[in-house]
């Protein structure tokens, strides 16, 4: 086995582990019930809430669903390496289920409980998906969509980021409302939106010390 295709597995051994790592730290705040980290997530709870599908199957077909969109854009331009969004969301939303469904199976009744749980969940977002983010092989298929959809109709992307997070809340706030659903976007919500940015810009400089030395991405020469 020569060099670059040992360097090749264990990149991809390490954004697997990243992947796992990243979705256990998110069911932290899905468990902390205090306002989740992603708004994505809050639509996901209120779909179980209502139906009863496991929150990490309701995101798994719902990112089948975008990467179908991608698929019908781009159509024959359409990279195969983009298809390794799918793994990556059946691995993500395969870990939630497990984690939120048979290991986080207590009761948390203490606030002060609730907000540990909550800021360790941004702090293993900070570093999982800010490692992901460095090593920058693949994207999240919501990532995705806004930027195939930035490049071929030149929209902001940061619009359209911003525009599916805004989706996301005023229709979880409409089915709390409508179907006496309890409601997921909170304080902790807003505390993720305060934080986690500056913090995975933190965690970002430091990963990419230690990946440049592993070779794990390319090094920046300034």
């Amino acid at each position: 086995m020569n060099d670059e295709v040992r360097n090749y597995i264990k990149k991809y051994t390490v954004l697997t582990v990243l992947i796992v790592l990243a979705a256990a730290s998110q069911t932290l705040s899905m468990k902390a019930n205090i306002g989740v980290c992603a708004c994505w997530d809050a639509l996901t709870l209120n779909i179980y809430q209502l139906c009863g599908m496991k929150v990490g199957t309701v995101s798994i077909l719902i990112n089948f669903v975008l990467v179908i969109i991608q698929i019908l854009i781009m159509k024959k331009e359409f990279p195969p390496v983009k298809f390794l969004q799918i793994p990556l969301a059946i691995i993500y939303g395969t870990v939630t289920n497990f984690m939120y469904y048979n290991v986080l199976t207590f009761e948390v009744n203490s606030y002060a409980v609730k907000m540990t749980l909550l800021l360790m969940s941004y702090a293993g977002l900070a570093i999982f998906i800010g490692g992901m983010t460095i090593m920058d092989i693949i994207t999240t298929p919501l990532e995705g969509t806004c930027y195939i959809i930035n490049q071929r109709y030149h929209i902001s992307f940061s619009k359209l980021r911003m525009a599916a997070d805004i989706g996301c809340i005023a229709l979880s706030i409409a089915m709390s409302l409508t179907f006496d659903l309890t409601l997921k976007v909170r304080e902790g919500t807003l505390i993720g939106m305060i934080i986690l940015g500056p913090l995975m810009g933190y965690c970002m400089k430091k990963e990419r010390k230690l990946m440049e030395k592993h070779r794990l991405v390319k090094l920046v020469t300034n």
